[in-house]
């Protein structure tokens, strides 16, 4: 970073700025932390309900301060990609003293509050942040383990929901979990090598090892792992004797088909980040929400 001019305008220090530099549409992937309540025995209007928003939002804070992170490491390779160069902080639109000085208040925000609400809930966003520090300095540079980093970080969050309302969580469900997170984690490299093609090395070391090809099996088998996974977590007993019935496995086919939806929209030309995939796609939306709502039917109304 030494020796990098930035180009600090005031007049673009606004609300819409610092909303692109804390990625506050990736705080969708902190509905994991929100899986237990609606999954688990909690659930309903309760102040359990509460407790559960509040993990979500403390994970929130917590996500956000490692985005800063990451940008303020990764400035000069943000500013060789085509999309990332546009980033607030790669675009000099936001200091990395104020980058960092934002994201030490959000992270000292959530650790505080999570150490005086539940001390389990508190050593997993302190495990959460350990491991993006470890991804950003060492991981992300490692074939595979720099997406297993990806999926820790997902799992953490089930785990985090779980604490912060006092329930066990189930070792079918962690599996799910990372199995999806796997997927999801490879789709994201296979966007990248997609859209950046033989510069792809240039931004991120990892892509000297990953081609598409590579990526295209690494998907396809952590698709199956992922449907498997789900179907024995529906068929588990331990899901049985949590939730009271047997008929999750019927909400296999939605599984199916957004999994395939997301592989092969992630396959097609400019089709952005993994986040939009999921987003801005009409069929994976409505796929994912009549997976939802006949989960929690299931789940929750239907004994």
């Amino acid at each position: 970073m030494t020796g990098v001019r930035e180009r600090v305008n005031e007049g673009d220090m606004t609300l819409q700025v610092w909303v692109r530099a804390l990625r506050i549409r990736h705080w969708i992937k902190n509905f994991f932390v929100f899986i237990p309540f609606l999954l688990g025995p909690r659930f309903g209007w309760n102040p359990y309900l509460l407790k559960a928003l509040l993990g979500v939002f403390l994970f929130c804070l917590m996500s956000s301060a490692v985005y800063l992170l990451n940008d303020i490491l990764d400035l000069e390779s943000d500013r060789l990609h085509p999309e990332k160069r546009e980033r607030p902080l790669a675009a000099g639109q936001i200091s990395v003293r104020a980058g960092i000085a934002i994201a030490g208040l959000l992270a000292a925000v959530a650790l505080i509050v999570g150490w005086f609400y539940n001390i389990g809930f508190f050593l997993v966003l302190v495990a959460y942040a350990a491991n993006n520090l470890m991804y950003s300095y060492y991981l992300k540079k490692k074939t595979v383990l720099d997406v297993m980093s990806i999926a820790f970080g997902f799992v953490v969050r089930v785990y985090g929901g779980g604490f912060i309302i006092d329930i066990e969580i189930t070792k079918w469900l962690v599996a799910t979990v990372f199995a999806l997170s796997l997927f999801m984690g490879f789709g994201k490299r296979r966007s990248e090598q997609q859209d950046l093609k033989d510069e792809a090395v240039r931004v991120r070391k990892v892509h000297e090892s990953y081609t598409v090809q590579k990526l295209d099996l690494l998907m396809g088998t952590s698709a199956a792992f992922t449907i498997v996974t789900y179907m024995l977590y529906s068929l588990a007993e331990e899901t049985k004797a949590m939730h009271g019935t047997d008929n999750i496995i019927f909400t296999t086919p939605f599984v199916v088909y957004c999994i395939y939806r997301f592989m092969l929209k992630v396959q097609e030309e400019e089709h952005g980040d993994t986040v939009d995939v999921m987003l801005k796609d009409k069929g994976f939306l409505i796929a994912g929400s009549f997976w939802l709502m006949f989960l929690v039917y299931l789940v929750h109304y239907h004994k």
